[in-house]
C-alpha cells in the first residue's frame, strides 16, 4: 500500500512538473511576443518620425526658394516672358542659391518628376546660373538633386490673387506671380498633408 501511494505521489508530482514548464513556456512566449509589438511598433513610430523630418526638410527647402523669388523676364521668340512658369508637373523660377558659397548667386531653378525606365519616379530640381535674359538653358549642365523618391503624387497648383482661384497652368506671359503655390505629393506610404507657400512680394 505505502509503495504504491509512493509511485501515485511521484506520479503528481511529475505532472505538476511538467503543467508548470507549459505556463512558464507559455508565460516566456507571451513576454518575446510581447517584445516583437514593442520593437514592431517602434519600427514604425521611427519610420513615421523620418518621414515627417523628410516632409519638413522638402517644405523648409521650397519654401526658402520661393522666398527668394526674383522678378525677371527671358527672351523667348523674340519677347520678353517671366522666367516664372508653372504646369500641374512642375515649375520654373529665379532665386539665390546660397548653399553654393561663392558660387552662389541668382540660378534658374526647375523642377519636376524625374521618369526611371523601370517606372518610378522621382521629385527633382534642377538648378542653372542665371546668366541674363538671353541665356541658353542647357538642362544638361544643370546642378541636380532628388527631393524625394518614390512619388506616387505629383500635382501643381497656383493662386491667382486678385480672383483666388486655383489654377494648374502659369503661363509666362503673366504680368504677375501666383499669390500662392500649392503642392500635393505622395509617396509609397501615402499622400502627405498639402504644402502651400505664399510668395513674398518678388524683388
Amino acid at each position: 500500500m505505502s509503495r504504491s501511494l509512493s509511485v501515485r505521489q511521484r506520479g503528481f508530482t511529475l505532472i505538476e512538473l511538467l503543467i508548470a514548464l507549459a505556463v512558464t513556456a507559455a508565460v516566456v512566449g507571451l513576454m518575446f511576443a510581447g517584445f516583437g509589438v514593442i520593437g514592431r511598433t517602434e519600427d514604425r513610430n521611427q519610420r513615421t518620425m523620418e518621414r515627417a523630418e523628410h516632409m519638413l526638410t522638402v517644405s523648409q527647402w521650397l519654401g526658402r526658394k520661393f522666398d527668394g523669388l526674383r522678378l525677371l523676364s527671358r527672351q523667348e521668340g523674340g519677347v520678353f516672358v517671366r522666367f516664372f512658369s508653372g504646369n500641374a508637373a512642375g515649375l520654373m523660377w529665379v532665386a539665390p542659391l546660397p548653399e553654393r558659397g561663392s558660387a552662389g548667386g541668382l540660378h534658374v531653378f526647375r523642377i519636376g518628376p524625374l521618369r526611371h525606365n523601370d517606372g518610378r519616379v522621382d521629385l527633382s530640381v534642377e538648378a542653372l546660373p542665371y546668366d541674363g535674359s538671353a541665356m541658353a538653358m542647357d538642362w544638361n549642365q544643370a546642378l541636380r538633386e532628388t527631393l524625394l523618391t518614390d512619388v506616387r503624387t505629383l500635382q501643381w497648383y497656383y493662386q491667382d490673387g486678385r480672383t483666388g482661384a486655383w489654377t494648374q497652368q502659369w503661363d509666362a506671359s503673366q504680368a504677375q506671380y501666383p499669390a500662392r503655390i500649392r503642392l500635393e505629393l505622395g509617396d509609397a506610404r501615402g499622400d502627405w498633408p498639402p504644402l502651400v507657400f505664399a510668395l513674398a512680394r518678388p524683388r
